[in-house]
């Protein structure tokens, strides 16, 4: 009888333990799915963030290229004028006179080349 005692137990236990292992198997599937769902996630959102990053330097760059392309460079700016030192002599400034080109000579006639006398006369 103890020997049956002992049987009917280890029947008990054993269904016990298949029942628990399946519970087991299926929380630990549960964890690995939820696991690669939000590795995937996070995946896709990073490459999201990629794709957002080089559309906005390609759009700066090519709004660079418009801008360079359609005005033109401006001169440098005209250096500033440095304040003389001050000092104890002063310099008379004469005036720039401007200078007017020489009245254009009268136009001479042109010469006439000489008469060449007849050859053999």
């Amino acid at each position: 009888m103890a020997d049956n005692y002992l049987l009917t137990d280890l029947a008990d236990l054993q269904q016990l333990v298949r029942g628990a292992v399946n519970s087991q198997s299926m929380a630990m599937l549960n964890n690995v799915m939820a696991e690669t769902v939000g590795m995937s996630m996070h995946n896709a959102v990073t490459v999201q963030h990629n794709a957002q990053m080089l559309s906005s330097a390609a759009i700066t760059s090519t709004c660079a290229r418009i801008l360079s392309v359609a005005s033109p460079k401006s001169p440098p700016p005209a250096p500033k004028a440095v304040p003389a030192a001050s000092s104890t002599a002063v310099v008379p400034v004469t005036p720039v006179v401007p200078v007017t080109p020489p009245a254009t000579p009268p136009a001479t006639p042109p010469a006439t080349p000489p008469a060449n006398p007849p050859a053999g006369s």
